[in-house]
């Protein structure tokens, strides 16, 4: 192993090892959010909240200390799997044909059992397999391990199969040009759907509306790859190609092509693939933060902050007119006040962000513009958008997860008992609230210590000097501690509603 990738095992390692030890510091006890109930620890929240914080800024100061190269280019220790002969079957064409077929007919059974099985959402598969399975569940599996959606997205492999049926010898020609302007733009736009149905619309566990979501999407889908080309539009249109490939950057498993075309796969550390230089834009930057905004207004809509804001808009007669004005939309007022603040809360987010690079480029008058630094700095930030993932889902994942048990037995919801597990009771109390309030801020912690780390990496890649590199790092880290303690005070509140 060549000495650069070995000093990036031992850094990789003492990243993790300090996360471990000083959230261990912090480890003690306050009221808690997202597993349905209240309860008192040991400790008051604020202690809580000031410990995460003092973390990140003494990580920030053991970074400054002894991470001191500076990178240019990827560092990290990489091997290659695919000499494992497991490893090799699986990368076979046949394999992965395998498993893209019995995805796309998995994928058109639970569309079927949507529009044809019961409406009742516990009977039927749809509701569970897509707002638990697939998007829980496939974003923990794409952070932690690797890309699975690139390996089996139903909507690229119908595309594919189209065109191999439709022209044989080459891709279908694309009928227009991506323009660079448009950039990620429409992935944006699609995310930004996907967060109102998933937070706002008030049917979206009926399976037939569901299921008539889904065509939807795959239909908008299959027009952008044909007018643009399947891997543009996958690239910058295709919303969950893009989110789930965000997240796989942090994970340690990697595909790649060698010379000879054949598929290969690489283990990598985890979070190597965010310290990476890339040419990215303001569209990818808007993308990666509506992740984070999006999953941390989740968590808000149910702390009592918000139902308090809603209760005082109720009681304002300007804005109850105005609600009943808008009310014409066929939406509730609730879900008018739920649908503003979800378009302003990724505002914030942005703002913040953009306010901190620009004291970056203000404190280090280097030469960088703040549109270059928010981009070059902004794949750091993923690492605090999955911690907060695992962290507000898991519980979500182990306990509502379980219901895909009895409803693989009877997917349509019609009686049946195919592997004789339809009489399968959830156990809800598999994670105690203590558990959880642990592993969450853990995991938060971890995150944010790591999203340091990775700051630090691309800050000494960015200037030219130490200092400077310090210098810039200031306004980040402030920001991530600002987030940090919003985090855990979010996962204390008790949950309404």
């Amino acid at each position: 192993m060549p000495r650069a990738a070995k000093q990036s095992v031992v850094r990789g390692a003492g990243v993790w090892l300090l996360a471990l030890v000083l959230t261990g510091l912090i480890a003690g006890p306050a009221a808690a959010h997202g597993f349905g109930q209240r309860f008192v620890l040991p400790l008051p929240l604020w202690l809580w909240v000031v410990g995460a914080g003092l973390t990140i800024v003494l990580t920030f100061a053991v970074m400054s200390i002894f991470v001191r190269r500076r990178r240019t280019a990827p560092g990290y220790a990489r091997f290659d799997l695919t000499r494992l002969a497991p490893v090799t079957w699986l990368c076979r064409d046949s394999t992965i044909a395998t498993i893209r077929v019995l995805a796309v007919a998995f994928f058109g059974l639970a569309v079927a059992a949507g529009f044809l099985g019961s409406q009742n959402p516990y009977a039927n598969i749809l509701p569970t397999l897509a707002w638990v399975i697939w998007w829980v569940g496939f974003a923990f599996v794409c952070a932690l391990v690797g890309d699975l959606w690139a390996l089996v997205n139903p909507f690229a492999t119908v595309f594919g199969w189209a065109e191999r049926a439709l022209s044989p010898r080459r891709p279908f020609p694309p009928l227009a040009r991506y323009r660079r302007r448009l950039g990620a733009w429409p992935a944006v736009a699609l995310f930004l759907l996907f967060a109102w149905s998933e937070l706002i619309w008030g049917t979206n566990d009926v399976p037939r509306n569901l299921a008539t979501a889904v065509t939807l999407y795959a239909l908008v889908t299959w027009a952008g790859m044909t007018v643009f080309g399947r891997e543009t539009w996958l690239r910058n249109g295709e919303t969950f190609a893009m989110a789930f490939a965000v997240l796989a950057r942090f994970a340690p498993l990697v595909a790649g092509r060698d010379s000879a075309g054949r598929l290969r796969l690489y283990a990598r550390p985890y979070g190597a693939g965010l310290s990476t230089e890339m040419d990215l834009r303001v569209s990818f930057l808007a993308f990666v933060l509506l992740m984070l905004a999006t999953v941390t207004f989740d968590g808000f809509l149910e702390t009592p902050l918000f139902q308090s804001l809603t209760n005082t808009i109720y009681s304002s007669r300007v804005m109850a007119n105005f609600l009943f004005c808008m009310s014409e939309l066929g939406l509730s007022d609730l879900q008018l006040i739920m649908t503003a603040a979800l378009l302003v809360f990724p505002l914030l987010f942005f703002a913040a962000y953009w306010l901190a690079t620009w004291a970056m480029a203000a404190l280090t008058r280097g030469g960088h513009s703040v549109a270059h630094l928010a981009c070059a700095f902004v794949l750091t930030l993923v690492p605090i958008a999955v911690a907060y993932h695992l962290s507000h889902y898991f519980s979500l994942l182990l306990t509502a997860g379980q219901f895909i048990i009895p409803l693989l037995s009877d997917p349509f919801g019609w009686g049946w008992d195919l592997f004789g597990a339809r009489d399968y009771r959830v156990n809800i109390a598999l994670v105690s609230p203590y558990v959880f309030w642990y592993g969450a801020t853990t995991i938060i912690v971890i995150g944010h210590v790591i999203a340091v780390y990775l700051a630090h990496v691309v800050a000494l890649r960015e200037f030219a000097t130490r200092r400077a590199a310090m210098l810039s790092q200031v306004p980040m880290v402030v920001l991530m501690v600002a987030y940090t303690m919003i985090s855990l005070w979010i996962l204390a509140q008790p949950v309404v509603g």
